[in-house]
């Protein structure tokens, strides 16, 4: 059984990546050269060696489950599905982002010269989905496959995304003006608004 939700995380892991890689080619097909570097250096190297490093700890972790005995916590089975069906959710909201967002679509703070204010798809509940997603992955992943480690590296990766999301946000005020504000007062940052009675 456990080689079937192996299996199925592996599957899962593919789409998204398949996904992912597809939209990021795409928005790439521009040439533009954009400026990493303006969200300071601590952040840039930070927040991809964290998701590199989970990426790695997750592939090795599905190839060779018996090297991470040490991070390992007692899940029952019927739990990891719970997990596996999870991270099947916080996939399909993320390509819903990766699709939304098109050829807006960076891995840094910086706009595109063609972006455009997104406010469609996960963007209507949410400011930042892609974070979000990045939150519950880890936990997701952390019930299925019965660790401490990846929630405690994704978790680490998302706080150094919300610290970027300052950053970020002044520069999309300086792009959008009082849309991007009213965007603001009107959508969370990376959970949902809770309904106004008014």
């Amino acid at each position: 059984m456990l080689d079937a939700l192996r299996f199925t995380l592996v599957a899962l892991g593919l789409a998204l990546l398949a996904t992912g890689g597809y939209y990021r080619i795409r928005s790439q097909r521009s040439g533009e050269a954009l400026d990493r570097t303006r969200e300071g250096w601590p952040l840039l190297i930070g927040i991809r060696l964290l998701g590199l490093l989970t990426a790695v700890s997750t592939a090795a972790w599905l190839w060779t489950p018996a090297w991470f005995e040490w991070a390992s916590l007692p899940v029952p089975l019927a739990w990891r599905w719970i997990g596996v069906t999870g991270l099947a959710a916080d996939i399909a909201w993320l390509i819903w982002m990766f699709q939304s967002l098109g050829l807006n679509l960076t891995d840094t703070v910086v706009t595109r010269r063609n972006a455009f204010l997104v406010g469609h798809g996960p963007y209507r509940f949410v400011r930042n989905p892609m974070y979000l997603g990045i939150l519950v992955m880890g936990a997701t992943l952390g019930l299925a496959l019965g660790t401490w480690l990846l929630p405690v590296l994704e978790g680490a990766t998302f706080t150094l995304l919300a610290l970027r999301t300052q950053i970020e946000e002044r520069y999309l005020i300086e792009r959008f003006g009082a849309h991007y504000q009213t965007y603001m007062n009107r959508v969370g940052r990376f959970f949902p608004k809770p309904p106004s009675w008014n």
